[in-house]
């Protein structure tokens, strides 16, 4: 059986090679596509996610519109185009999808349809969370129905990739995090920051691959991936592609290893401003403040260049 699910991005490089294997795979049903502000402007979020449900065949996902910004003042508050590019798609300049956002607001629908199936749907957060922060604080019980929880933010021992302390996620928007940690949820969420997903790159083998064209997915994202990596790559070429970590767990959930622990995160202002604070004592009750969730800490990377073959046509 397929997981339901309702992915919660800013489209973005990574985010679109995620969304990609998301709507193509036949273990996971994606219900609707919320948009939010982080990699680009919501607006364009929300036009890169007409582009790639279109271009995947899969006109039937709702895009919806979220969050212009953050809840609350923020480290980061501008969009990183050298990594994405002025169209967040590696200035591949697509034209738009001749489909258009819903009118429905990202909020609304988050609540809808996890009101008309309580306890069934996934959440995966690819981006700032702060549609599901305003989700909150409409209705503070939305969460105890949702079925799981996923979001890609955060690190632990890694450092920021925004900011010298914070996460890219979370920078954008420290009081959104704040306020779904606090939330009551059915399980501990699944944390994926980039201690994981610092370890499972995409090597030259799964880049080149995807330069073949040899699947629509592949032609998608060969001119994308080439401009992200060109811009954050390592010196041997492997890239990090976050949000494909977070996705491969709804149908490989051992494709990360966790383990669960308190988390926090820093909203003073100060210079670890949008810090994710893991708590690895492992001893005694969480701190006032930390909320257990499960947390990544590594990942398997054979699996997830398997699974990003597989999507490019290997």
């Amino acid at each position: 059986m397929s997981t339901p699910v309702v992915i919660d991005t800013d489209p973005g490089v990574d985010d679109a090679v995620a969304l990609w294997w998301a709507l193509t795979s036949p273990a996971v049903d994606v219900v609707a596509l919320t948009t939010v502000h982080g990699n680009v402007d919501v607006d364009l979020a929300a036009a890169n996610a007409l582009r790639i449900v279109h271009a995947a065949g899969r006109p039937d996902v709702p895009v919806a519109l979220g969050e212009a910004g953050p809840i609350g003042p923020a480290p980061v508050t501008g969009h990183p185009l050298w990594i994405h590019g002025r169209d967040g798609l590696g200035e591949i300049d697509l034209p738009p999808a001749p489909v258009a956002p819903i009118d429905e607001p990202a909020a609304a629908l988050l609540r809808r349809l996890v009101d008309a199936r309580p306890g069934e749907l996934t959440v995966v957060t690819l981006g700032p969370l702060s549609n599901l922060a305003r989700v909150l604080a409409e209705d503070p019980s939305w969460s105890t129905r949702v079925g799981r929880l996923v979001v890609m933010a955060g690190s632990v021992g890694e450092g920021g990739n925004a900011t010298a302390a914070a996460e890219a996620n979370v920078a954008h928007d420290p009081d959104a995090l704040a306020a779904v940690l606090a939330a009551t949820w059915s399980e501990p969420p699944l944390l994926i920051g980039l201690d994981a997903t610092h370890e499972a790159t995409l090597g030259a083998a799964e880049v080149a691959l995807c330069g073949e064209h040899r699947t629509p997915a592949a032609a998608f994202c060969d001119g994308p991936l080439r401009f992200y990596r060109s811009a954050v790559g390592g010196p041997t070429g492997e890239t990090a592609c976050h949000d494909l970590l977070a996705v491969l767990t709804l149908e490989h959930p051992d494709v990360v290893h966790a383990e669960e622990l308190p988390v926090a995160v820093d909203t003073a202002g100060g210079p670890a401003w949008g810090a994710t604070v893991v708590d690895r004592r492992r001893f005694g009750p969480p701190a006032p403040g930390f909320a257990r969730w499960c947390v990544a800490r590594h990942a398997d990377v054979g699996r997830y260049r398997a699974a990003a073959r597989a999507l490019f046509g290997g």
